[in-house]
């Protein structure tokens, strides 16, 4: 099988001068995510723009330019930061079960056709209604995001063969640290102009608009239903998937064996450790930056993104150099996972231990936080792709599972920290905050070197195929029966085999 899909590879490479659609996919995934991130983070900016220091020049600038603003308290602000993840964490997973019935493309489309909605109507509706209403808003947004993630890796599982999983999907994922980028410094540079905070919701909807359009257009849930792929290309993605993605539809998900998978949980309790780390940088950094290291509102935008730009530029090298070592069997996959999720996990709960201790130096803690961020990309190579090691027939699910756990992290970070800072300008309550974000990150890579593989897993193989699949001999043999029925055979042999043969129906 190896060698069939390397020469429907070499035969692929020898006819296209171009790259193929499955690069194509990867980078409207990556745009989708980058969508998404806009629409997801702007808040982290806009929310500063929204209520400056009465003191500040943001605040003469607003006020100057008839710029609504707003006297929230530190406990609210935390409130609708964390209010995404509350709808983020509930829906996640029956947004994973969805999936499994109905098609990812479409409901890729339609989950970020509602995000769009709510970021255009959300300037007026909090200006007429505060911020009980942006709660509100923010906690539907979660609910609709929470499709993202499950469908691109439900759509990954069946577009990116295992020895390009690492430079395919790693690409994809790097619109999260991208859409980051953009949307911290464009959101500061939006916020400063005439049309203030409000353009940061106007303009993060009409790319989402721009990217639905682009999706209906050129995506396909699966090589199978994209109209401009080339034969070579699909037999060539087909057959390098065959031995771990099935072909069937509705298959029954194996609960109970994901649940007590401790490699599974490994990359769970990974994941929702990175994303404590993540959403306590992404969503509290602004506030730091502002309140600690005293810049303004657009300055505080840039130096906010340079990190993610950083991250974003480190993974290109990160995720090439991870496949190539696997592909030449330098490192095995279970190694390379763990080694590159333990450098970025690790490298950055030191560097968070550091930044707490750097004071108001601001070079010195930019620097760190820039640090602290980049060696995040490795994680790309590590937990953040495993569910496509796992089990490829059940990604979607695996990332459902695993994201709405991580969510607890994102809904803990902001929520947390509105507990412990009072003070937004104290240096030793945000180092308490940094100090207790670098535990959650070093245990939750102690624990995935512990359980982490990336072997397929037994209960990757579907088991619920239908009775005409399998021969009846074969469930013969399933239930330990040696008897068969024939014209000749006594009524009681007829009952004791049709008996099994509706426990096989029925399972």
């Amino acid at each position: 099988m190896q060698s069939k899909a390397r020469l429907l590879e070499d035969e692929f490479s020898e006819r296209g001068k171009i790259p193929g659609v499955r690069y194509l996919q990867s980078f409207l995934l990556f745009l989708c995510l980058f969508a998404a991130y806009l629409l997801r983070v702007s808040i982290s900016v806009a929310i500063v723009a929204m209520t400056p220091d009465k003191n500040s020049t943001d605040f003469l600038l607003e006020t100057h330019y008839h710029i609504p603003v707003f006297n929230w308290t530190q406990h609210t602000k935390s409130l609708i930061l964390s209010a995404f993840f509350w709808g983020y964490l509930i829906m996640n997973l029956p947004a994973a079960m969805i999936g499994r019935r109905y098609n990812n493309q479409m409901l890729l489309a339609m989950s970020m056709t509602l995000t769009v909605a709510l970021s255009l109507a959300t300037p007026s509706l909090v200006v007429a209604f505060n911020w009980p209403v942006l709660v509100l808003i923010r906690f539907l947004q979660g609910l609709t995001q929470a499709f993202t993630m499950p469908m691109i890796h439900g759509i990954s599982a069946k577009w990116a063969p295992p020895n390009e999983r690492g430079r395919l999907v790693g690409f994809v994922l790097g619109g999260l640290q991208f859409g980051t980028v953009v949307t911290l410094v464009g959101s500061g540079i939006l916020a400063s102009t005439r049309s203030g905070w409000p353009s940061i919701y106007y303009f993060s909807g009409a790319f989402g608009i721009f990217w639905v359009i682009l999706w209906l257009l050129l995506g396909s849930e699966s090589p199978d239903t994209h109209r401009l792929i080339t034969q070579s290309e699909k037999n060539y993605i087909k057959s390098s998937l065959t031995q771990t993605v099935s072909e069937k539809k509705n298959l029954i998900t194996p609960w109970k064996e994901i649940f007590s998978s401790m490699p599974v949980w490994a990359v769970t309790i990974s994941h929702a450790g990175h994303n404590c780390g993540f959403w306590l940088l992404l969503s509290e950094m602004p506030t730091f930056i502002s309140a600690v290291l005293k810049f303004d509102i657009k300055s505080d935008g840039l130096v906010s993104a340079l990190p993610y730009l950083a991250m974003w530029l480190c993974q290109f090298p990160v995720t090439y150099f991870a496949d190539y070592m696997n592909k030449k069997n330098v490192t095995s996959l279970t190694f390379s996972r763990k080694f590159w999720n333990t450098l970025g996990m690790s490298g950055g709960a030191l560097g968070l231990v550091v930044l707490g201790y750097m004071g108001e130096d601001a070079n010195a803690a930019i620097c760190m936080y820039v640090f602290v961020v980049a060696i995040g990309c490795c994680t790309n190579v590590g937990f953040n792709i495993n569910h496509l090691d796992l089990a490829p027939n059940y990604a979607g699910i695996l990332m459902g599972f695993t994201n709405a756990v991580a969510a607890l992290g994102g809904v803990m970070a902001p929520t947390v920290c509105g507990f412990i800072v009072h003070d937004q300008t104290s240096v030793d309550e945000w180092r308490v905050v940094f100090t207790l974000g670098a535990v959650i990150l070093f245990f939750s890579s102690i624990f995935y070197i512990i359980f982490g593989s990336a072997e397929v897993q037994p209960w990757n193989e579907p088991k619920n195929e239908s009775v005409g699949v399998r021969s009846f001999m074969q469930m013969k043999t399933d239930y330990g029966t040696s008897e068969k029925y024939t014209p000749s055979s006594s009524p009681s042999s007829f009952v004791k085999v049709t008996s099994k043969y509706t426990m096989f129906v029925r399972q």
